[in-house]
């Protein structure tokens, strides 16, 4: 099997993509119980609300309206709970949702099975995030929102209206317009890839 990896560098949306997650043991075409990586919750921080209230608005009124207001990781963010072990967006081919309307642990991590087949800067990725233009981004509206318990998706919806033309005008300098690709492809005997 050729097992590929392709990094879109994207100067706001960064994203990893490989076929690996296809023939995961753990998938759900594979696994009834679902415990690969994506059988976990997404959590939608606020800067992937404002983009995808922006970019994608049907997904973020779904995500809005079913998801679930939680201190995270991240700041203030919203998880899509559909059962336990089942992320909501998760199909036998995938993932349904737009590769730059996922959360950023969704688009940046390569589980370290996967990642040992890929370029070695992979698993670098994810910490990047931590110094990227989309995480200064959601620290800006973690400090303009003010959180209290029972906070209701209301309250948050307007929040992210009223900061989303603010956040439009920051990023009309952000050139997303065909970001530089990476892609990798290495031979691997699958038996080593589900092994794991």
């Amino acid at each position: 099997m050729i097992a590929e990896f392709t990094i879109i560098n994207d100067p706001l949306r960064p994203s990893i993509c490989t076929n690996l997650c296809s023939v995961c043991c753990r998938n759900a075409a594979n696994d009834p119980e679902k415990l690969g990586c994506c059988s976990y919750e997404p959590e939608f921080c606020l800067f992937d609300l404002v983009f995808l209230y922006l970019n994608y608005p049907d997904i973020y009124t779904l995500i809005l309206n079913e998801g679930q207001i939680i201190e995270g990781y991240n700041g203030i963010m919203v998880e899509m709970k559909s059962s336990f072990n089942h992320c909501p967006f998760a199909s036998n081919t995938g993932c349904i949702l737009p590769k730059d309307a996922t959360t950023p642990l969704c688009r940046l991590y390569v589980c370290r099975e996967a990642a040992k087949f890929g370029p070695p800067q992979i698993e670098a990725r994810f910490d990047e995030y931590f110094s990227s233009k989309e995480y200064h981004f959601n620290n800006y509206l973690n400090s303009k929102l003010v959180y209290e318990e029972g906070m209701t998706s209301s309250s948050l919806d307007n929040f992210i209206k009223e900061c989303s033309q603010i956040i439009k005008a920051m990023l009309s300098g952000v050139n997303r317009n065909n970001p530089p690709t990476e892609t990798f492809t290495k031979e691997i005997p699958i038996e080593d890839f589900r092994l794991f």
